[in-house]
């Protein structure tokens, strides 16, 4: 998917957003504007793309949320810069994001140096996972939507349950650093034990 700041066809971005529906593990490609070198400065556009709660979302209020990306190299080098997002389950980075089918995700953009600009706004949905697993069946589910007491953006633990969570990856079947000298002396003295 291609979405690009222009005129025309982004009017549906400014007003009531645009919705795309994606499956559990499907990418979605954003490509930030770009331009030739003769296009005079005052005419670049530069976004900054942040993902925001639904309230956000709805007053495109760039404190419900967090920056997701920034588009702010509109010469860049061969081509435009392309973000991609990975609506994943688990993630297998520390620092990964995590989606859930059945929910809505937003996104905004706000111009960096033309605040005259309406934001865009773009609402994900999360459908059911592309493949199944042992025989699990699939179906998709609404999205919730709940009322929920003003929470504020520095109380992050609580801070829009819906919105993806940075995760640090924890494997408990890993050692631990300061045990590594002695499960690799263990494992040699098993070895050797087992040679004769």
């Amino acid at each position: 998917m291609r979405l690009r700041p222009c005129r025309g066809p982004t009017q549906g971005l400014r007003r009531e957003g645009y919705t795309v529906q994606v499956n559990v593990n499907d990418y979605l490609d954003i490509y930030c504007p770009h331009y030739n070198a003769s296009v005079p400065e005052h005419r670049l556009e530069q976004y900054v793309l942040y993902m925001v709660n639904a309230e956000g979302y709805r007053t495109c209020n760039t404190s419900q949320g967090f920056k997701r990306w920034e588009c702010n190299r509109p010469h860049a080098p061969h081509s435009p810069i392309k973000f991609s997002e990975k609506f994943q389950r688990y993630s297998a980075f520390s620092l990964g994001y995590e989606f859930r089918a059945g929910q809505e995700y937003y996104y905004i953009s706000t111009p960096t140096h033309n605040h005259r600009r309406a934001c865009l706004k773009m609402k994900v949905f999360v459908c059911c996972a592309s493949t199944s697993h042992s025989g699990e069946k699939l179906a998709p589910t609404l999205p919730q939507f709940t009322l929920r007491p003003e929470v504020k953006i520095e109380d992050l633990e609580n801070f829009n349950p819906e919105m993806p969570k940075l995760e640090k990856s924890i494997s408990g079947t890993s050692p631990k650093r300061e045990h590594l000298p002695l499960a690799v002396a263990a494992a040699l003295f098993l070895m050797t034990l087992l040679a004769s």
